[in-house]
């Protein structure tokens, strides 16, 4: 456990990063393909274990060349369907962020690799235990630095909030989405269909999935009818 100092001010930061890590490696020239974290399930004294979900359009190719990697102990195939696989890693932990975190107080709220770049979400208590991190993983981690703020105690209580009651209902949602409607959900995100004005529009978002207008603005509208009461019940709590 950490000794750090705790402060009443934690952050919420978000960044993106490159290091000696087999899930960015597998991404950088695999494209098409997301690996996410979903949980940390065990550690031990050489090991960590850790929950990814897998979506590829080239699911075999990505499962073989993880079992292959070096790092990678060993790989438990959970779930397959289409795409999407969930797995379990046990991975060498003297290449694993874990030893980083627990060292520095820190954690991962959500964290996924594309593209050969780790995109995560993390928590951590105080400025000192954020700069502890960074100092941890200088030499080893290329970190880009997108977005941190300060929690104020007005927004620990919606924080609260949203990890005990909105995760969990955007999580039973999300299941909810089928694989096609996940997908042209993520990619019109990606592609900022939803921004103001839209970076794409719904004809060029269709050509990109390979079906047409009616059956890509279908498909949207059918993930939005299942995300957005949960968003709205969420910001409600948020008031």
């Amino acid at each position: 456990m950490s000794t750090l100092k705790k402060h009443k001010h934690p952050l919420v930061i978000e960044l993106e990063q490159r290091h000696n890590c087999y899930t960015v490696d597998c991404t950088d020239k695999t494209h098409d393909t997301r690996i996410k974290w979903l949980t940390t399930l065990a550690m031990e004294a050489d090991t960590v274990s850790h929950l990814f979900e897998i979506h590829s359009a080239n699911l075999a190719h990505v499962l073989k060349k993880l079992a292959r990697d070096p790092r990678v102990k060993t790989i438990q195939l959970i779930r397959i369907s289409g795409n999407l696989a969930q797995v379990i890693i046990k991975q060498k932990r003297d290449v694993s962020t874990y030893r980083h975190l627990s060292k520095t107080g820190t954690i991962w709220l959500s964290e996924y690799s594309e593209e050969g770049v780790d995109k995560v979400a993390m928590l951590a208590p105080s400025e000192e235990n954020w700069h502890a991190f960074l100092d941890a993983v200088k030499d080893e981690y290329d970190i880009r630095l997108k977005a941190k703020r300060h929690l104020e105690p007005k927004d620990r209580i919606s924080y609260d909030l949203f990890g005990s009651s909105g995760f969990l209902k955007l999580k039973t949602a999300s299941e909810l989405l089928t694989e096609r409607q996940m997908n042209v959900f993520e990619l019109a995100c990606k592609l900022g269909y939803y921004e103001e004005p839209k970076k794409v529009s719904i004809e060029e978002l269709s050509a990109k999935l390979g079906v047409s207008s009616s059956t890509a603005a279908e498909l949207l509208r059918k993930a939005e009818g299942k995300l957005l009461p949960i968003l709205s019940d969420i910001l409600r709590m948020m008031r």
